[in-house]
């Protein structure tokens, strides 16, 4: 089974595939294979130029962001100074369920072309369904102010600036992320 696009794929450099509980994000400079067990993430494998990395789960810098309604934990697989030169990978978990996440970073309200960043949602309970907001630019520069329906295990082309998601009622809320950071001024962490 192939995992299917809740958007349309609005990616330039970035490519991105996925089915039975892998994810392969790939650009010219790196590749990630991302292994999915039990709705997270278990391992990454990244190949680049350095070599091939594996980054276990227990591995990835945990963080907690927000409180209340939008607090949630992220896990940063790849990270600056990691074994990928540009490609940032991790995960988000919701706190709860029918909760909010992915407020913008700050760098990302100074709104600018060519930035690509890819989710993958894993959604559990209730309808499994939640809603994806984007208010901002895509990689192309177009101006985007759209709100989207998503499913388990479906990718969304994120842009640049405001876009938050949040599950419906009883629905808990996880996606991996993925992006370039093509300068350093993108960097998250």
């Amino acid at each position: 089974m192939f995992y299917q696009w809740s958007n349309a794929n609005r990616l330039q450099t970035l490519q991105v595939s996925g089915g039975n509980n892998q994810l392969l994000f790939a650009s010219e400079q790196e590749k990630a294979e991302v292994y999915l067990e039990g709705g997270t993430i278990s391992r990454v494998v990244c190949h680049s130029k350095s070599g091939t990395t594996e980054i276990l789960a227990k591995d990835a810098y945990h963080i907690v962001v927000g409180e209340s309604n939008w607090q949630r934990d992220v896990y940063h697989f790849l990270k600056p100074g990691g074994p990928a030169p540009t490609l940032r990978l991790g995960i988000t978990v919701h706190a709860g369920a029918g909760t909010w996440s992915s407020l913008p970073h700050p760098f990302e309200l100074n709104l600018e072309p060519d930035f690509e960043e890819v989710f993958f949602h894993l959604l559990e309970g209730g309808s499994q369904s939640a809603v994806q907001l984007g208010r901002g630019v895509w990689a192309d520069n177009t101006a985007v102010d759209e709100a989207w329906l998503v499913k388990d295990r479906t990718f969304s082309t994120i842009p640049m600036g405001y876009h938050p998601v949040v599950g419906e009622p009883h629905v808990k809320v996880a996606y991996v992320w993925a992006y370039l950071a093509k300068k350093p001024s993108w960097e998250k962490v």
